[in-house]
């Protein structure tokens, strides 16, 4: 254990093992649930596969110039695109202050550069920017209380009419991909999003998490121009995951 503390918003600790740091919410009953794992030694790879599936959204939009991620955690998505794709203009909203600060002290994540952290509901941002972006990761979770689902996600970012609202945040073919806990409400949420988009795709991840992709495209890719994109993309970031198998994945 590194650190612990209780927020306005969460009760969080941190902890070490070797090369891997962890970020953790605590639960009412002491679960403790994983919101981020870092290498520290490299702290660009991604070690969660959830988070590595999070970033299939380069196969629809391989050139992306600003993106939107909604929830900070431990910032390992930050650390991804900051080396991959250095001229990449990065905002962050973040409800909690104290996961800022954890954020910067204990996994290197600041503002500065190409990457803007912002302090805020992200459901207050989005109602007020004017900005459009290629990309928008869902990434948000609290403890559960009665303003969040089951897995934490604040009721508020979620549902068909917020995502109608959230589409006018994109550019023209622009995406939103979430980060989604297996929960009953699971099968809800996915057909929350297929209603929401033109377009919806489904990975599931060898953890307890599925990611969604909503996109704004009027026509999905086949699955040659899928590989394609793959194969690309394995050339280009030379990473410690394979975009085939990804493609792959959304092709079936």
């Amino acid at each position: 254990m590194e650190h612990e503390e209780k927020s306005q918003f969460s009760h969080i600790r941190v902890r070490r093992d070797g090369d891997l740091r962890y970020l953790c919410f605590v639960r009412d009953s002491g679960e403790e649930a994983v919101q981020t794992v870092l290498n520290i030694r490299k702290p660009y790879e991604m070690v969660s596969p959830y988070s590595r599936a999070m970033f299939s959204s380069y196969l629809f939009r391989p050139k992306q110039e600003q993106v939107l991620i909604v929830g900070l955690g431990g910032g390992a998505m930050v650390h991804f695109l900051r080396q991959y794709d250095p001229r990449l203009r990065i905002d962050v909203v973040e409800i909690d202050p104290a996961v800022v600060k954890i954020a910067e002290k204990f996994f290197g994540v600041r503002s500065g550069g190409t990457v803007e952290i912002i302090t805020a509901d992200a459901f207050d941002y989005l109602s007020k920017t004017q900005k459009q972006y290629d990309v928008i990761y869902m990434d948000a979770f609290l403890k559960p209380t009665e303003q969040t689902d089951s897995t934490g996600v604040p009721l508020r970012i979620k549902g068909v009419q917020f995502y109608k609202d959230l589409q006018k945040k994109l550019a023209p073919e622009g995406l939103v991909v979430w980060n989604i806990n297996v929960h009953p409400g699971l099968k809800d949420d996915w057909q929350t999003i297929g209603e929401a988009f033109p377009q919806a795709y489904l990975l599931r991840t060898e953890t307890a998490n599925v990611v969604a992709i909503g996109s704004l495209s009027t026509q999905r890719p086949t699955a040659a121009v899928l590989k394609s994109r793959a194969q690309q993309l394995d050339r280009r970031f030379k990473t410690n995951f394979s975009f085939a198998a990804l493609a792959a994945q959304l092709a079936r």
